[in-house]
C-alpha cells in the first residue's frame, strides 16, 4: 500500500509540473498573437496617415503661387499647398479655344488693339485691348504667359484663373484683353516662376516688379 501511495504521489507531482509548460506555452502564445495584432494596427494606422495627409509642397511653394486672393477660382483655392498645376502634355488650355485661337471671354470692345508698350505708357488700365508677340509661357500648365513689344513686357494673368493657353504659343503675335496694374512678386513667387518657366529657380533671388495685366480674353494669331 505504501508503494502504491508513493507512486500515485509521484505521479501526480510529475502531471503537475507537466502541465506548466503548456500553460506558459499558451500565455506566450497569446502574448505573441497581441503583439503582432498591435503591429498590424499600426501599420494600417500608418497607411490611413499617409493616404489623409497630402503630399508636402517643396519649400517656398505655398507661398509662390501667383494667383493671389481674387484671381484664382474656388478649384484652384481648394487643391494642394502651392500653386496646383497639371502637367498636360498636348499643350492644350482647360477651356478649348475657337478656331480662330481664342482663349477665355469674347472681346468686348471693337476697337483696334493698342501696342502694349503704347498702353503702358499711357496707364491706360480697365478694360484695354493690347497687342504683342509671346515671350514665354508657363510650362506647367499654360497658366500665365509674358507678352513683349518692343523692350516692354508684361506677364498675362488669366483672370480666375479661368483658362489656360497653349504652351507652344512662344513667339506668336497675341491680343489680349484686361485690366493693366503693375504687382511686386515676393522671392518665392519669382522662383516659382522662374520654374514653371522652365528655368532654375537657383538662379533667381529677391523681388521683381512687373507689368500685370489680368486677361478676360486671349487671342493667339498662327
Amino acid at each position: 500500500m505504501k508503494k502504491l501511495a508513493l507512486i500515485s504521489c509521484i505521479l501526480a507531482v510529475t502531471a503537475c509540473d507537466s502541465s506548466k509548460p503548456a500553460a506558459d506555452k499558451s500565455a506566450d502564445a497569446a502574448k505573441a498573437k497581441t503583439e503582432a495584432s498591435d503591429k498590424d494596427g499600426e501599420k494600417a494606422a500608418d497607411k490611413v496617415a499617409a493616404v489623409a495627409e497630402p503630399e508636402k509642397a517643396e519649400d517656398g511653394e505655398a507661398n509662390g503661387c501667383i494667383y493671389a486672393e481674387g484671381e484664382k477660382d474656388a478649384a484652384h483655392a481648394e487643391a494642394e499647398e502651392g500653386c496646383p498645376h497639371g502637367e498636360q502634355a498636348d499643350g492644350e488650355g482647360t477651356l478649348a479655344a475657337k478656331t480662330d485661337g481664342h482663349f477665355g471671354d469674347p472681346f468686348s470692345t471693337t476697337t483696334d488693339p493698342v501696342p502694349l508698350a503704347k498702353a503702358i505708357e499711357a496707364e491706360s488700365k480697365d478694360g484695354i485691348l493690347v497687342s504683342g508677340e509671346v515671350e514665354a509661357v508657363c510650362q506647367k500648365k499654360g497658366c500665365w504667359m509674358v507678352v513683349k513689344d518692343g523692350d516692354v513686357s508684361a506677364r498675362i494673368l488669366m483672370k480666375d484663373h479661368g483658362f489656360n493657353v497653349p504652351m507652344d504659343s512662344r513667339g506668336k503675335k497675341v491680343q489680349v484683353e484686361g485690366t493693366l496694374t503693375s504687382r511686386t512678386f515676393n522671392e518665392d513667387q519669382v522662383k516659382h516662376l522662374e520654374k514653371d518657366g522652365g528655368g532654375d529657380p537657383d538662379k533667381v533671388s529677391g523681388e521683381r516688379t512687373e507689368h500685370v495685366l489680368t486677361a478676360s480674353g486671349v487671342l493667339i494669331q498662327s
